[in-house]
């Protein structure tokens, strides 16, 4: 056996001791919104060391507008985008604190925000009409199209979008509704329910860390497989879950409307499931009214690419042993 060979072997089993050492550990932004009051979107600095989560000081990106589903601009790494409430505006909001950049009009009720692709995002009521928003290559908000939706539900409160298809929830603000799959052909879509009076059937995820949905509303967070059986199931006292995201590596990060922001590390759970004994989980106050938090992973993300520690460290290992190609 070659040298080079060895050594890679060698740095392999490191790899993998690293990997469980370091896969709870994250720290970054989160942008968010509060659905009452004038400064209605922020971010806040977070941090998990692996036992303890912690929040940093809060700083108003935009006041004065109706505020409630956020996510990031795919076109645009310098803003994101807010659902205007019955505005029926969606903003672009400055990532630096430089405010409202535009005011587009779409749906007459715009609240829950799905970013598709980097062309297209879903706007909706709670529950409401939908609506396909053209994302612009430059970053601006192009035009609205109605979608009319027929099927098991007529309106829709959110979009989750996944690779094995789109699915929906339809309930109130309290939660308690329906959660299934919705097809979209032109400007028609058809919803077929999976689970009804489902108390999580509001806000909603794609994980690509289970490849499983994540539900949120009333005070439960509920893990859902794409065929739409339950897998696990937690009830949070005290909490009224709204939206939240997951960042793709086994962390959640989910709003309550009585301003607790629900942070959980899943990522050495077993079958990847919410509920496990072993999972560290931490209800931070962050704000009155909490709304959405922006989306951490897919095509929504506010978050940037950046190489795990111990993926850094491999490429600068085999740089040094003369591998690297």
């Amino acid at each position: 056996m070659r040298k080079t060979t060895v050594a890679l072997v060698l740095l392999g089993v490191w790899v993998v001791g690293a990997q469980s050492t370091l896969a709870s550990v994250t720290q970054g932004d989160l942008f968010y919104t509060v659905y009452s009051g004038f400064n209605r979107v922020k971010k806040v600095s977070y941090n998990f060391d692996g036992s303890t989560f912690s929040l940093g000081t809060p700083t108003v990106l935009a006041s004065g507008i109706g505020a409630d589903g956020i996510a990031g601009n795919p076109n645009d790494a310098n803003s994101v985008l807010v659902a205007g409430q019955g505005s029926g505006l969606l903003h672009r909001v400055s990532r630096s604190g430089g405010g409202v950049l535009q005011s587009a009009g779409t749906i007459s009720n715009a609240f829950h925000l799905e970013v598709a692709d980097s062309s297209t995002l879903y706007v909706s009521g709670i529950p409401g009409a939908l609506g396909r928003v053209a994302l612009n290559g430059d970053g601006s908000i192009g035009a609205t199209t109605s979608i009319a939706v027929s099927g098991s539900n007529t309106d829709v409160t959110q979009i989750i979008t996944t690779p094995s298809g789109d699915f929906y929830t339809r309930s109130f603000s309290g939660g308690n509704g329906t959660f299934g799959t919705i097809s979209f052909s032109g400007t028609s879509a058809t919803t077929t329910a999976l689970l009804t009076s489902l108390p999580a059937a509001h806000g909603g995820v794609y994980d690509p860390f289970t490849n499983t949905i994540i539900l949120m509303g009333d005070n439960h967070l509920t893990q859902v497989s794409l065929g739409g059986v339950i897998l696990a199931d937690l009830t949070i006292s005290g909490a009224r879950f709204d939206q939240g995201t997951v960042d793709g590596k086994g962390h959640l990060f989910a709003a309550s409307n009585t301003g607790g922001l629900m942070f959980m590390d899943y990522a050495a759970a077993t079958g990847g499931l919410i509920d496990d004994a072993g999972n560290f989980s931490s209800m931070l106050f962050l704000e009155d009214y909490l709304d959405d938090i922006a989306p951490l992973v897919g095509a929504g993300t506010t978050d940037p690419v950046i190489p795990e520690p111990s993926t850094l460290v491999i490429w600068s290992l085999l740089a040094v042993l003369g591998i690297a190609t």
